[in-house]
């Protein structure tokens, strides 16, 4: 039986590769799309495509929507959606597939399925339909005995099937599963139970199951250059956004009797849904994708300064800032100014330590007031402080940039491979004097005079992000000037520079253009524009409420509809 699946799977797999490399793609026929809009934005392997640089001077067109990006499931979202299809926890992300960073997105996002993908993907199947075996009642919707094995069978890859593809399956694919279905009870020899299994792990390695194109079998609804997402699609679409895995039955119910086909309907399901626990890791996710947070435990730092950094210090981190982004936004105003200055927050007895506040014992995350002298929301969490510092120190350029390109959406130019490294600690001065002197270089001027007044506010903080008011033996100069919205700004440090951040009108647009990108796997169209805008009124008009900003999102016409490709034959 093994040897049939894993050349099955094979086929199956190199058919996903291909698919995957295709990147954007019309609909079931698997036409190719190119982007549209003005610019054609670059499209790049693993269905990504990168900004259109004309995009801020694009003009809005309200009956125009981006492309829909063909992308596998991530690593989260895969075993969250084994979790409620299977009710399987058992994998972890070493199992399966992880992602790609995205040098210009900035998030993490699949990329092809080369052959290590694809065992990946077979070993992760085999051994979650190996479990389903010992619970196979709660899977099988049906008694074989009094139903007939072929009908429940049947009525088995119909009813389970369309949970793992999450939409209805065609005539075709039924027919092809029950193909399947009798090779494993003639062939192969199996009981009933066995070729359940065997259809399971089949799924598990579908297209349907592990790629994001949900659409149904129904005609496509047209409007002028762009195609309506039917209900599966949209339920689909949502939950993955706002759940992070496959749509629950009430979505499901939802598609089935089309209420989903209207802004109000997507609205309403909407605020369901962040009702709903499962929007807390999803949630989390964002800032933590956004920030590139979960680089943290992967950071060097050199251990003779830092030897308190270990896994549990690190772990920490991580679920500091989780806790503290679900709380801002689910639980308390959910406004974008509080995850900026914010002095509430969660530590175990290894953080508390690096923050300096005394309670915590133990591992056990604990709800924490933060000195508001010191600390001022997620840009001055320790996970923030050490993804963006140095192995042995602070690193302005580094926290600069992290600034420059997350938090207002700018990018700078490749700098030139001539430029020599920064003195080190050991010849004299503080970080800040150090990088200073560094920027005076002809070579480094145009970068540094962007990034650098952006990171020295930041000197306050160590490489691990503990407050320090003495650098190599000097007094900290944690001072800059910014220049934001038209307006140049003096601030005594980074707590001044986040509440400078809170209150720009740049970073509101930018923060609402990192959740289109995040929502739609990909980079801003001019095909956007129009669906952009709605986000940012909604948002300011909401006094920058995150859970309305999502609200508009997926209320947008861009994350309902999709663009009609050249040369797309539509059903």
């Amino acid at each position: 039986m093994r040897l049939i699946l894993r050349t099955c799977a094979g086929l199956v797999l190199c058919a996903l590769a291909a698919a995957s490399c295709t990147g954007v793609l019309g609909g079931p026929g698997d036409a190719e799309e190119r982007p549209g809009g003005p610019g054609d934005a670059e499209e790049r392997p693993g269905g990504s495509v990168a900004p259109d640089p004309s995009f801020d001077g694009t003009p809005a067109d309200p009956t125009s929507a981006g492309v829909k990006v063909l992308r596998r499931l991530s690593g989260r979202e895969y075993l969250n959606t084994v979790r409620d299809l299977l009710g399987d926890t058992t994998l972890h992300l070493n199992d399966v597939p992880m992602e790609n960073d995205d040098p210009v997105l900035g998030y993490h996002l699949p990329g092809p399925v080369d052959k290590l993908n694809a065992e990946l993907f077979r070993d992760a199947a085999e051994k979650l339909a190996a479990n389903a075996a010992s619970r196979l009642s709660a899977l099988v919707p049906c008694d074989a005995q009094s139903a007939g094995e072929e009908a429940c069978a049947r009525q088995f890859v119909t009813e389970f099937g369309l949970k793992a593809y999450r939409r209805p399956l065609s005539a075709d694919e039924v027919d092809g599963l029950m193909r399947l279905y009798q090779t494993g009870r003639t062939e192969i020899e199996l009981d009933f139970n066995g070729a359940i299994i065997l259809l399971v792990e089949a799924m598990l390695q579908s297209r349907g199951f592990l790629y994001h194109w949900e659409n149904g079998q129904e005609p496509a609804i047209v409007e002028g250059k762009t195609v309506k997402l039917d209900g599966y699609a949209l339920a689909s679409r949502l939950s993955y956004f706002l759940w992070g895995t496959m749509p629950d039955q009430a979505l499901f119910d939802a598609a089935a009797a089309d209420r989903l086909a209207s802004t109000e309907d997507v609205a309403r399901e909407a605020r369901r849904m962040l009702g709903d626990p499962r929007s807390r890791d999803a949630v989390a996710d964002f800032f933590e994708d956004w920030l590139d947070l979960s680089a943290a435990a992967r950071k060097p730092k050199d251990a003779d300064v830092y030897p308190e950094f270990d896994d549990a210090l690190k772990r920490a981190m991580s679920e500091e800032v989780r806790r503290f982004v679900a709380g801002v936004v689910l639980d308390g105003t959910g406004r974008f100014e509080e995850v900026l200055t914010g002095t509430s927050s969660f530590a175990n007895e290894p953080l508390a330590a690096v923050y300096g506040v005394s309670g915590p014992k133990g591992e056990e995350m604990q709800p924490v007031s933060l000195d508001p002298a010191q600390r001022s929301g997620i840009l001055t969490s320790p996970a923030f402080l050490t993804v963006t510092g140095a192995a042995d120190g602070s690193h302005p350029v580094r926290r600069g940039k992290a600034i420059l390109n997350q938090i207002l959406c700018q990018t700078l130019p490749p700098p030139p491979n001539d430029i020599p490294e920064p003195k080190k600690p050991d010849e004299g001065g503080t970080t800040r004097e150090r990088f200073a002197e560094h920027s005076q270089l002809a070579c480094a001027k145009g970068c540094h005079a962007r990034l650098d007044p952006l990171g020295f506010p930041f000197e306050n903080y160590d490489g691990i992000g503990r407050f320090r008011t003495m650098d190599n033996g000097e007094p900290v100069d944690a001072t800059s000037t910014v220049e934001l919205d038209g307006q140049v700004h003096a601030v005594a440090d980074a707590r001044g520079l986040s509440q400078v951040l809170a209150s720009s009108e740049t970073v509101h647009s930018c923060f609402a253009k990192q959740w289109l990108r995040y929502a739609l796997g990909r980079g801003e169209t001019g095909d956007d524009k129009a669906s952009f805008e709605s986000v940012v009124d909604a948002f300011e008009g909401a006094d920058q409420d995150i859970r309305e900003l999502m609200v508009a999102l997926v209320s947008s016409r861009t994350f309902r509809f999709r663009a009609i490709m050249e040369g797309e034959v539509l059903q």
